[in-house]
């Protein structure tokens, strides 16, 4: 599994940063190629803002299957930051 590219902890540099409908919208174009293979990919959204708000959305409709997507994510990163990526 490979991390999309978030630039962790380079906060300086705003003018390179991409908005969050235009990194979903790519995620959209992703997700479109994988149904048109005829994947059934599952898929969870964690939107937060400093002190403002916290949602988490997924197409899985079971609460294990969402943690677990987040999970998975959560070890992707960790695994990134790490250096034990591909």
């Amino acid at each position: 599994m490979k991390v999309v590219e978030g630039k962790f902890g380079n906060k300086d540099e705003e003018k390179d940063e991409i908005t969050t409908s235009e990194f979903l919208s790519a995620f959209v174009v992703k997700a479109m190629q994988h149904e048109e293979e005829g994947r059934k990919v599952k898929v969870a959204v964690v939107m937060y803002e400093d002190g403002e708000m916290f949602e988490v959305a997924s197409n899985e409709q079971y609460p294990d299957g969402v943690y677990m997507l987040l999970q998975m994510a959560s070890q992707a990163i960790i695994n990134e930051t790490l250096g034990v990526s591909e």
